[in-house]
């Protein structure tokens, strides 16, 4: 703060001596010594001056910093606020899927529960990984179990041992077990199925991708003629492979040379079964180099499945974080940025798991074709084999 000089002060320091003999006589004099001490009154009156106005500019400017800090921490205090946003309810939002799409009710693919489950919903996962993946002789098992009970195997009088191993005979003449196998005329999967006939079944098209349906599908049909031919099965097979028109416009089976050899070989290979299968859930009943093909068939195509399916949820993950990008920008204060720049980083981490799980069904076929490989070569061997046995 100033200090100002009381005024009397100053009329004392500028007042001349009291009037002395000399001046009374008017006789001018020149007091060195009150000039100096007059000269130095007015220095240190200078000095103080200039100290007050150091104080003072001091003070406004400690004044000016105490009121950008003030200023500094209202604003601090603002940003940390929760705001007019509902952060709880943005991150319901984001994890139901609402903003991926239009519409006010959250998307079932790009919800968080759906996209990112513990449990992979990919149609294909369950071929693909687990312990409890199902082979190609695991899916004819289950199949033959649920269709057993249609009138056509009971006509034929076939119990579950013999209808598993009739499907696993005409699987092998239909495909050697691939599920992708298509013929020139365009029947497609194991059991080889035309489009027509898997319309018929209610099948079409999602057979093409499922080798559950291609089974059921093939043992249905099989079924069908049963039932159409009072249980016989030569005519049943014939059926199957000529038509049922052909077979009932020549008393039986057609003269062509494919559906005669059809019902010739499948029977011997249906015996060929038999004799292996000690009961319904036998296995190790088909030739090594087929199980490995087939194995490798169906991780393969499992794989292809997967993928497909996997672009759907990498299209919705790549949405969901667009969104959430789009919400940072729109943010009205710094708890709500923070809370999404959070959740950002756990959905790229959710995008880490989806990646392992395609990387990993990328690899599944490749260790499936190297064991097909080792089989194919295993088969080989024996025919190295130059031994001479001796005839003593």
């Amino acid at each position: 703060m100033r200090t100002w000089l009381p005024l009397s002060m100053i009329g004392l320091a500028l007042a001349g001596p009291s009037v002395g003999p000399a001046v009374a006589q008017g006789v001018p004099t020149f007091d060195l010594r009150l000039f100096a001490e007059r000269q130095a009154i007015l220095e240190q009156t200078d000095r103080d001056l200039a100290l007050q106005q150091d104080r003072l500019t001091r003070e406004e400017e400690l004044a000016e910093i105490e009121r950008q800090q003030l200023a500094s921490l209202e604003g601090l205090m603002d940003a940390m606020s929760l705001g007019s946003g509902d952060v709880a309810g943005t991150v319901a939002g984001l994890e139901s899927g609402q903003g991926v799409v239009q519409g006010s009710v959250g998307d079932v693919e790009s919800a968080a529960a759906s996209l990112y489950a513990p449990e992979d919903n990919n149609p294909a996962a369950a071929r693909m990984f687990g312990d409890a993946r199902e082979g190609i002789e695991e899916l004819i098992i289950r199949a033959a179990r649920h269709t057993h009970g249609l009138p056509g195997v009971s006509r034929a009088g076939l119990s579950l041992v013999q209808w598993r191993c009739l499907l696993q005979a005409l699987i092998w003449q239909e495909s050697r077990f691939q599920i992708g196998a298509r013929s020139p005329v365009g029947a497609f999967g194991l059991t080889q199925i035309m489009p027509g006939t898997a319309g018929d079944l209610g099948i079409y098209p999602a057979y093409y991708d499922d080798p559950w349906l291609q089974v059921t599908g093939g043992a249905r049909y099989l079924a069908q003629m049963l039932n159409m031919f009072d249980g016989n099965i030569i005519h049943a097979l014939a059926a199957y492979n000529a038509g049922p028109g052909n077979v009932q416009d020549y008393g039986g089976v057609p003269p062509f040379a494919e559906t005669q050899h059809y019902v010739v070989v499948i029977p011997q290979q249906y015996n060929s079964y038999l004799a292996a299968v000690g009961g319904i859930d036998a296995l190790g009943t088909i030739d090594p180099v087929l199980l490995a093909n087939a194995s490798f068939s169906l991780s393969a195509h499992g794989a292809g499945v997967y993928g497909d399916y996997s672009l759907v949820s990498v299209r919705a993950a790549a949405l969901r974080v667009q969104d959430i990008i789009t919400r940072i920008g729109e943010t009205e204060d710094l708890h709500e940025a923070i809370a999404l720049n959070t959740y950002a980083r756990a959905e790229l981490a959710r995008l880490v798991a989806i990646r392992t799980r395609i990387k990993a069904a990328h690899t599944q076929p490749l260790s499936e074709e190297q064991l097909a490989m080792a089989a194919a070569q295993a088969a080989e061997r024996q025919f190295m084999d130059f031994t001479l046995e001796s005839l003593r």
